[in-house]
């Protein structure tokens, strides 16, 4: 899909299905302190999208206290899902401690699920 200035609201989740159909591990994160994205709008379209592709629920959505999120994690880690709690829409801004914390957990591959 191209993207410029008059498709820029063209959901994404689609895009995720394709990265997670081709192999590659998605992480879909949100915070859940903000105005401009709804949190249960985001965790519906990834639900949706898990159970469309029969992604079975590795870890049911659950908090993750060491690193100050919530995940949800699909089909060993295939397709994970994070809420960064207390973050507003900018959460390497809001939260710079959580967000690096869930981002290099991510990149060195390490599942989520433990």
């Amino acid at each position: 899909m191209t993207y410029d200035r008059n498709n820029l609201e063209n959901p994404t989740i689609g895009v995720v299905g394709s990265l997670v159909s081709s192999g590659i591990q998605v992480l879909v994160y949100i915070v859940d302190q903000d105005s401009v994205l709804p949190f249960i709008g985001k965790r519906t379209l990834v639900n949706r999208l898990a159970k469309q592709m029969g992604l079975n629920t590795t870890v049911s959505y659950r908090p993750w206290f060491d690193v100050g999120v919530w995940t949800h994690v699909y089909c060993g880690n295939k397709l994970a899902f994070a809420t960064i709690r207390g973050a507003s829409h900018l959460a390497p801004f809001s939260s710079p401690k959580r967000s690096l914390s869930l981002f290099a957990i991510f990149l060195d591959r390490k599942s989520l699920a433990t």
